[in-house]
């Protein structure tokens, strides 16, 4: 009975470390925008927040991203929102087991702008 209670509680553990297993981590900067991705692969999902950290002035206004180039990120989208300070984020489930990269593209449009930004693993 006792072997069975510590054999439960050894699984129980082990299932536990595997779920805290350390996210894969990305990031990128230009002189106007900055981008960090994270994968969790136990969880099975996948996360990015682009934040705008030029000085533009007027606000930055219709943004439009996209990721190139990548085997794990393939959104796209776009913001009509009027901000000095923007932030896209999203999370989402990963359909697909991870796959091994070193780095991908981010494409960003705003106020009739335009960068590409190299996004490389931590």
């Amino acid at each position: 009975m006792m072997k069975r209670w510590l054999a439960v509680l050894l699984a129980l553990s082990l299932i536990g470390l595997a779920g805290c297993a350390k996210p894969i981590e990305f990031t990128g900067k230009s002189d106007n925008w900055s981008v960090d991705c994270t994968i969790r692969p136990s969880a099975k999902e996948k996360a990015f927040a682009i934040r705008y950290i030029g000085s533009e002035s007027p606000a930055v206004t219709q943004v439009y991203y996209s990721f190139k180039n990548s085997k794990n990120f393939d959104s796209q989208g776009k913001s009509d929102e009027l901000a000095k300070h923007l932030t896209l984020s999203g999370k989402s489930t990963l359909v697909a087991p991870y796959r091994e990269e070193d780095h991908f593209n981010l494409h960003v449009q705003w106020n009739g702008k335009e960068e590409t930004i190299l996004v490389s693993r931590k």
